[in-house]
């Protein structure tokens, strides 16, 4: 698992040091009272011990929409999505809103929930029979160097796919996704769903149901 993202709870703990200089004989207090003032060598200017460098400021990251999580135990139906013999069948929320805006990928948008920065589903087929661990590297890649994806840290990630938190829109989001392989090599599609960290349970939830009963047609 890669380094979490700044944000956590931090607990400090503060010890404060009280030195006690003890002073022997009160002649030789009384002494040093009374001699001439020392002459004071001329300020210089020291080298600092830790020289500061500018940083990047924090991103600033919006409040999520304030709208109910995302629960585990959605109740699914059979979709169809791509073209037969390279299409899929795999189950997807009731009476969720289906968006067909790109070639090879389709979207479902809960009701009840905006369509940016709150969670929805996304299902893309993979293309030029890429192996799924070659598949996983190009995804990791493209979101790595995307324009609009901020503070990428991969939470956790195995040979089926990955959960990702990155910034974007001025919206901390996660992102978990998974690969279909139906010969145990080749990855045919990916299954995601992207949320806040209020949807991390529903998410996981729904993801593993659709993979698991996701097949070829």
């Amino acid at each position: 698992m890669s380094r979490r993202r700044p944000g956590g709870t931090v607990l400090a703990a503060v010890v404060a040091c009280a030195a006690v200089l003890g002073v022997a004989g009160g002649a030789v207090l009384a002494g040093a009272l009374e001699e001439e003032p020392r002459t004071v060598a001329s300020a210089v200017p020291l080298p600092a011990v830790s020289p500061s460098y500018p940083v990047d400021p924090p991103l600033p990251v919006k409040a999520d929409p304030d709208t109910p999580g995302l629960k585990t135990g959605v109740r699914l139906q059979r979709a169809q999505v791509g073209i037969p013999p390279f299409g899929l069948r795999l189950p997807v929320p009731a009476g969720w809103r289906r968006s067909d805006s790109l070639l090879g990928e389709w979207k479902w948008f809960p009701p009840g929930q905006p369509d940016k920065n709150a969670y929805f589903l996304r299902v893309r087929l993979v293309t030029g029979f890429q192996t799924r661990e070659a598949a996983l590297r190009e995804r990791l890649s493209a979101l790595s160097g995307a324009s609009d994806v901020q503070e990428l840290v991969i939470e956790t990630q195995d040979e089926d796919g990955f959960t990702a938190t990155y910034v974007t829109d001025d919206h901390r989001r996660v992102a978990m996704e998974r690969f279909l392989s139906f010969d145990g090599r080749t990855a045919y599609a990916t299954v995601a769903v992207v949320g806040r960290e209020r949807d991390l349970l529903g998410m996981a939830d729904l993801v593993e149901r659709i993979v698991r009963r996701a097949a070829t047609s």
